[in-house]
């Protein structure tokens, strides 16, 4: 397992290169700003954008270290200070750079294309420059820019608030086997999903009655995190922060209305299976704390780190050897997974061409860590053929390249099971993952927009809430499940929504993208492994929805959504016919 740890060397040696980085980029940048008043011609453009590359990739590992030094080590003082200087330098040279892109756009479209016919070199920013005259409308003022990267400090501050939250949370103590257990965020996903009623409701009541104990500063902090994104939206000339999200991807919107609609029409599909959950589990009615244990029964099945990797690799054969290649470069020295009560416990991400995870040898580790490789290997491959302005693909991208790993990690496992018990398991898993990724991320995208619709005309209150999650909730989970007073504290338990904006949704359109593309690269050989690789190496080379049209995906057809909804019909049947056997 040692060797599932960081070598952040290869970012930053430490903090002296930091510090100096920091003051390289800062004369760097001051040099730059000779092009105010310098014109541009065809020779000088081309140096500019280099040159202003170059000041972005450095400024980018400057935030990546000092974030991922944090997470590594969230108690430490120094971890934090490194993470806070490193999130306000990076918002003060993007605010310095977005200032300079008004140089480039005093230039007419017309005169761009001039010097991009005149100077081939300039081709490989074609796209950048168009996107940014696209984008031109949005450009601000001087001191527009400023508050801007005011309110982004001052959510980062929020955000770090959260984090801290919830890693120092104490939690009530719990009864197992007439033990007293205390719950940690390093343990408690483990007593949720207790095979034992009584060990799972505790476990339960005792996660969100702490978390009821803070809900005025959740509230708190989700309010003044929403308020100053409305603010920034509004001083960059957009009508709301949905419409910034969607137009600075250009992403139409009718993408989540289309999602939104598909996935309601649907919602008797999670009703269907928590009928066959109840059964499994001999239960007469379901309560909401149920809803975690897994349909394997007393199969209880744990996996070595080493295991994992094995089995990752197996799952992975249909991607092919140049996959494979690039998953062994980034086992080595990229992933950090080894279970440490000083990193941040209840997240799991990856940047660049790092991932972060704890992991404690579920099948949910297995599948964060495959999850988790999806997205880095996408990031390594566009490294390779792109240059850094385009090296990082948007989420709505990302996401179909991490859930891939998923649903082939899935079929495999299924296909590789050796007993009935075993391929209930793992079919159940899959089909849960259309609720958690599918359904409940939808959900989250309907709380996101209600609450940000409710921040334009009030504050968010706890029990704004706690009401609009609790409806939300009882909407998609439907009136079969017994609920309990405390579940409408549960959006406090949100992270993604603190963190990040209008991110869910991309998990949703995903999953049901990636389902089409597993399907096209294992059964219909519709899809090739090369023009796979060609994806991944694309990074934000091009708009989103244009680049998905590698696979073979147009997600403004609508039965690209069906397609995924009747994969899970299929799934649902399956595991009901394997029940009758």
């Amino acid at each position: 397992m040692k060797e599932l740890e960081w070598n952040l060397s290869t970012l930053i040696t430490g903090e002296e290169e930091f510090k100096t980085k920091i003051e390289k980029i800062k004369v760097k940048q001051k040099q730059l700003e000779k092009y105010q008043n310098e014109p541009l011609t065809k020779n000088s453009l081309l140096t500019f954008l280099q040159e202003t590359e170059k000041i972005k990739e450095e400024a980018n590992k400057i935030l990546i270290y000092g974030s991922l030094c944090y997470y590594k080590n969230i108690n430490d003082q120094k971890t934090n200070s490194l993470k806070t200087q490193a999130e306000e330098f990076y918002n003060e040279v993007t605010s310095k750079l977005n200032k300079l892109n008004s140089r480039i756009l005093s230039l007419s479209e017309d005169t761009i294309k001039q010097y991009l016919e005149e100077n081939p070199d300039l081709e490989q920013y074609k796209f950048y420059l168009n996107n940014l005259f696209r984008l031109q409308k949005h450009q601000n003022k001087d001191s527009n820019n400023q508050k801007i990267k005011e309110n982004n400090n001052a959510i980062n501050k929020q955000v770090t608030t959260y984090n801290s939250l919830v890693q120092n949370m104490k939690y009530k103590d719990i009864k197992e086997n007439q033990k007293t257990i205390k719950l940690t965020p390093i343990n408690y996903n483990k007593f949720l999903s207790s095979r034992t009623k009584e060990v799972r409701k505790e476990a339960y009541f005792s996660i969100n009655e702490s978390y009821k104990e803070k809900q005025e500063e959740f509230a708190t902090i989700l309010d003044t995190i929403y308020g100053y994104r409305i603010e920034n939206s509004k001083l960059e000339n957009y009508s709301s922060v949905l419409e910034k999200i969607l137009f600075e991807e250009n992403i139409d919107k009718s993408v989540i209305k289309t999602l939104i609609h598909s996935v309601n029409k649907n919602i008797p599909l999670i009703e269907e299976y928590f009928e066959i959950k109840k059964e499994v589990l001999k239960e007469s009615v379901l309560n909401i704390y149920d809803l975690n244990i897994p349909l394997d029964t007393s199969l209880g099945k744990t996996y070595t780190l080493e295991e994992s990797i094995k089995i990752i690799k197996e799952a992975l054969q249909p991607l092919g050897k140049e996959y494979l290649k690039a998953v062994d470069f980034l086992l080595d020295g990229h992933i950090d997974a080894i279970a440490d009560k000083n990193k941040y416990q209840a997240l799991t991400f990856s940047w660049h061409t790092y991932s972060f995870l704890n992991f404690k040898g579920s099948y949910n580790d297995i599948k964060n860590l495959i999850h988790e490789l999806g997205h880095i290997v996408n990031y390594y491959f566009s490294m390779q053929k792109q240059p850094f302005f385009y090296e990082d693909s948007t989420i709505f991208v990302s996401e179909i390249t991490s859930i891939v790993n998923e649903i082939l990690l899935n079929r495999y496992l299924l296909k590789t099971a050796s007993s009935k018990e075993e391929k209930i398991f793992y079919l159940s898993k899959e089909i849960e993952n259309y609720i958690t990724t599918v359904f409940k991320q939808t959900m989250y995208t309907e709380l996101e927009e209600k609450w940000y619709n409710t921040k334009t005309q009030e504050s968010l209150t706890v029990k704004t809430l706690s009401d609009t999650y609790f409806n939300m909730l009882k909407k998609y989970y439907g009136s079969n499940i017994i609920y309990e007073d405390i579940t409408n504290i549960e959006w406090t338990r949100l992270g993604h929504l603190y963190r990040f904006c209008y991110y869910p949704y991309k998990y949703a359109t995903g999953l049901l993208m990636a389902s089409t593309v597993a399907t096209s690269l294992l059964y219909n050989h519709t899809l090739t492994k090369e023009e796979y690789i060609t994806f991944l190496s694309s990074g934000s080379s091009n708009y989103s929805l244009e680049l998905i049209k590698i696979l073979h995906l147009d997600f403004k057809d609508s039965n690209i959504i069906n397609q995924g909804f009747e994969i899970l019909k299929k799934d649902i049947e399956e595991l009901k016919e394997l029940i009758k056997e």
